[in-house]
């Protein structure tokens, strides 16, 4: 049996367009490669693009076509259930406003049909379809490979991969960013947009969060079973074409 090789993608928010391209041209690379593959996603998937319904759908019809394959919890991503399963009364309201109005929540709504503008909780628990709802609900916090970790934001530095909380691995900035300790594995992960708008590589982490929704740029990295990883990227130059792109090192 072929060693299967992992395509771990970006951060998405709503540019299901860009998704579809890299989709295709991933299929198109590992034919050509003659290889197995899955894809990680490293959430958020939703929120700021346009088109965050069809990116669900998308993301979906991956994980059930291609064996293997993960969603891993965006902090967009968790929004929506947050406000439904862990929160009540008072609460789930100011984190509904919060999730429309600054995490741009509300280009979500408006993908599915909905007013940002005249929606409730209510609506939250009826109106987003229920499969969308159960593959946020069933997505992994983290990934981890043979040479890499996979993972939506981050890990805190000096802590066990086991003992990690669920909120640093969707939100941590700082002290992951800035941390240049081992994590025991190279760190793939998003969340944060990188400067260059290329994937970059630090001495313990690889950012592949380029910014899709306003670059047009959406980046995977191609996990070879080997540990060696190279890249691909959509081009905003030539709509519908992604190809191999070097990265940035930091």
């Amino acid at each position: 049996m072929r060693e299967q090789h992992t395509f771990a993608i970006g951060d998405i928010h709503g540019r299901a367009d860009l998704l579809d391209t890299l989709l295709k041209a991933i299929d198109e690379q590992a034919v050509d490669a003659g290889v197995s593959y899955r894809i990680v996603f490293l959430g958020d998937v939703i929120d700021r693009g346009p088109r965050s319904q069809e990116a669900m759908d998308i993301v979906a019809a991956t994980l059930d076509r291609i064996p293997g394959s993960r969603l891993i919890l965006g902090n967009h991503d968790w929004f929506p259930i947050r406000i439904l399963d862990e929160l009540t009364g008072d609460k789930q309201e100011m984190a509904l406003a919060f999730w429309i109005h600054n995490l741009r929540g509300g280009a979500t709504l408006m993908s599915y049909g909905l007013d940002p503008d005249d929606f409730s909780v209510a609506d939250l628990a009826t109106k987003l379809p229920a499969r969308h709802l159960d593959l946020l609900r069933g997505a992994a916090s983290h990934v981890e490979l043979a040479h890499h970790i996979l993972v939506h934001a981050g890990l805190a530095p000096g802590v066990p991969l086991s003992q990690q909380s669920a909120y640093d691995l969707m939100w941590i900035r700082g002290p992951f960013l800035t941390s240049t300790e081992s994590f025991g594995k190279m760190v793939i992960h998003g969340h944060t947009v990188t400067e260059s708008g290329q994937c970059e590589i630090a001495v313990n982490r690889i950012c592949i969060d380029t910014g899709a929704y306003r670059t047009g740029r959406l980046s995977a990295a191609w996990i070879h079973p080997d540990g060696e990883v190279s890249y691909l990227q959509t081009d905003p130059q030539k709509p519908g074409y992604a190809g191999i792109v070097s990265p940035r090192y930091l």
